[in-house]
């Protein structure tokens, strides 16, 4: 609503209230709590496409376009829609009516609804002279276009993280993570302080200097794909350096996880997933695998004698090396991963030209082409039991 239509709507955050939306006496009934108190009624008029499930919370920025009528005679008092501008405010943060910021807190994305609020969720007793007398019930056509999610990192104003751009699946990075992401940042007035491109970053290794601390934050937040833009007080920037804070535009690009597979679980041998497979299975023990090893190298230079190659064998039956079985086990398919050895004798293959290794370190470069699992062993007949047991004795008696 515009300041030439109609009074600010702030200030009523102090009007009306929730009430009770149940009680620990009451738990009998399983009808989950209403979204919106008595005072103020919802209508649907245009649903929100089927894949717009989320709705924003206190501090995300929205913008929508409505109409404002009294409820009375149907006049219309205010429209965004007339000035064809789109109207924004911060949820939760007492910027308009209690009833708008209870109501659009229920709406998703694209979504198009009628309010009807009772005096103590609009401009109660007072009014908003001369168009809306007092104690009148209003009624709001809302649409919600989108919003921009905002969090205080810290809770404390020295980092507010807004996402510019949503990411996509469900994992976030946490301490101790790899990533790769792009960064800006600038002052307030837009000069570049500094830009960093395809960076691979370990959350808390603190390489990002006086930025990591906000950085490391708000990644432990972020999906891949996402942008976010962090409005970062000096103390939580470059400190007297660059006074005034900075902005940092921060994309996380891809997320790298990290696993020990060794067989004793001492960190002498590390999977790092650098391109996510094909759903949930991994080959495991006893599948038939088609493994491509593209590199080796001992963290700098190709390792002498090597040749790339596609291997296909039985996981756990001993025809290759220790590394390459763990690492074949712990796959899915299409799945590329680097592998980092710091036990060299466990990844010496005469298959690719490896048969000595004299490096003190080895990181293999593999893609799992694709894998077929054996039947497991609860499905299998009598007969098949057996077959497979007397082969699983034959491979240990061979290892």
């Amino acid at each position: 609503m515009s300041d030439d239509e109609v009074p600010d709507m702030g200030g009523m955050g102090d009007m009306g209230g929730m009430g009770d939306a149940g009680s620990d006496d009451d738990m009998s009934d399983c009808t989950p709590p209403p979204e919106l108190p008595e005072g103020i009624a919802k209508e649907i008029v245009k649903e929100a496409d089927s894949t717009n499930w989320k709705k924003p919370k206190d501090g995300d920025e929205v913008f929508v376009h409505y109409v404002g009528t009294l409820e009375s005679d149907g006049s219309e008092f205010d429209s965004s829609r007339s000035r064809s501008q789109e109207f924004s405010f911060v949820l939760g943060q007492g910027m308009v009516i209690k009833g708008w910021d209870l109501g659009v807190k229920t709406m998703k994305k694209g979504e198009l609804s009628k309010f009807t609020l009772a005096p103590e969720y609009a401009y109660g007793e007072q009014g908003s002279p001369p168009k809306i007398p007092a104690n009148a019930t209003l009624v709001f056509e809302i649409e919600l276009f989108r919003w921009v999610s905002k969090s205080d990192l810290f809770q404390d104003g020295g980092v507010i993280k807004a996402e510019v751009q949503e990411g996509s699946g469900w994992k976030n990075p946490k301490d101790g993570d790899e990533v790769k992401l792009t960064l800006k940042a600038t002052t307030k007035d837009g000069t570049t302080i500094e830009e960093k491109t395809g960076l691979e970053y370990s959350l808390g290794s603190g390489t990002l200097g006086p930025l990591s601390k906000a950085v490391d934050k708000a990644l432990q937040g972020m999906k891949k794909g996402e942008v976010a833009e962090l409005t970062c007080t000096e103390e939580y920037a470059y400190g007297s350096e660059k006074p005034g804070g900075a902005t940092v535009t921060l994309t996380l690009e891809q997320m790298y996880e990290t696993k020990d597979i060794s067989y004793g679980k001492d960190n002498t041998l590390i999977k790092k997933t650098i391109a996510e497979g094909e759903g949930w299975d991994t080959a495991k023990d006893t599948a038939k695998v088609t493994l491509k090893v593209e590199a080796a190298t001992d963290g700098a230079s190709a390792l002498p004698g090597f040749s790339s190659q596609v291997l296909e064998f039985n996981v756990g039956n001993g025809e290759v090396c220790d590394a390459l079985e763990f690492a074949a086990a712990d796959m899915k398919k299409r799945e590329k991963a680097i592998l980092t050895c710091s036990r060299p004798s466990i990844c010496a293959e005469e298959k690719l030209g490896l048969k000595t290794i004299s490096a003190e370190k080895v990181v293999l470069t593999l893609e799992m082409q694709d894998f077929e699992k054996a039947k497991e062993t609860h499905s299998m007949s009598e007969e098949e039991k057996v077959e497979f047991g007397a082969a699983q004795k034959e491979v240990g008696s061979n290892l």
